[in-house]
């Protein structure tokens, strides 16, 4: 287990009940190093009763965070990896029995996250109907490792989306905490600075090793906008990946 993986799941976990407080509380479930039946049975068992109590009228959300495959980004599990196909097979009967599309969106904070993005959005698109992405996030590119900070008790990526002191700067008390030397309270204050320029507070804070990766309906780009590909023009995995790693090569070429 990463060092501060269940501090990101516990942050996640109260972030994401503060964001949508309309949802009963039953709906929203907290796991700790689980085994794959344990995700399974959670994913199946909110499936069905979305469908019977909801029609599909509120969507399901994977918030994960951990170790990922290379080459996949499956998420690796107690005891196995859960893959983007069978994320959305153990929904597909209760979507198709539904009425209309049902939000389905994941926040994954793991090496190679990029990866299980990707694919997740081509098999949706490809072999299942009645899904929509209306927001959904990977930590990192598909060929990159995701990074933990021990200043933040968080993984970088986890800690830009739960403090967001990464939107913007409260000037007195970044200057006060350079003074306390508090390094969480700077760390928090320079990416308010490279958010509020336009730029990726994770890809700064990793010093360029990590950039998370956005899925809105069927366009995923690059955090910072170094690279976007909608994938209802092409659903090739290599492509698509080559396509969005591409400015990492290049920055190299040119020795930045």
């Amino acid at each position: 287990m990463l060092r501060h993986t269940t501090n990101d799941a516990k942050g996640l976990y109260d972030f994401w009940k503060r964001k949508n407080p309309d949802v009963p509380d039953d709906f929203h479930v907290l796991l700790i190093e689980p085994t794959v039946a344990d995700v399974e049975s959670a994913i199946a068992g909110l499936s069905c009763r979305l469908h019977r109590e909801y029609d599909n009228a509120i969507g399901l959300d994977l918030i994960f965070a951990g170790h990922g495959a290379p080459g996949t980004g499956n998420l690796i599990l107690k005891d196995g990896e859960l893959s983007p196909d069978r994320l959305l097979s153990l929904q597909a009967s209760d979507v198709q029995a539904g009425s209309g599309a049902r939000r389905i969106g994941v926040i994954i904070d793991s090496c190679y996250s990029g990866a299980f993005l990707v694919d997740l959005a081509i098999r949706a698109l490809e072999h299942y109907n009645g899904f929509r992405f209306d927001g959904s996030l990977a930590s990192c590119l598909p060929d990159e490792e995701s990074y933990e900070l021990d200043i933040l008790d968080h993984g970088v990526f986890t800690y830009t989306h739960l403090y967001h002191g990464n939107w913007h700067v409260d000037t007195e008390r970044f200057n006060q905490a350079i003074l306390d030397n508090d390094s969480a309270e700077i760390a928090k204050g320079l990416q308010g600075h490279v958010a509020s320029n336009g730029g990726s507070p994770t890809a700064f804070l990793t010093e360029g090793r990590q950039f998370p990766m956005f899925l809105n309906k069927t366009t995923i780009d690059v955090q910072g906008g170094f690279a976007d590909v909608d994938i209802y023009d092409n659903c090739d995995f290599a492509e698509i990946v080559e396509r969005l790693t591409r400015f990492k090569k290049e920055r190299r070429s040119r020795g930045v």
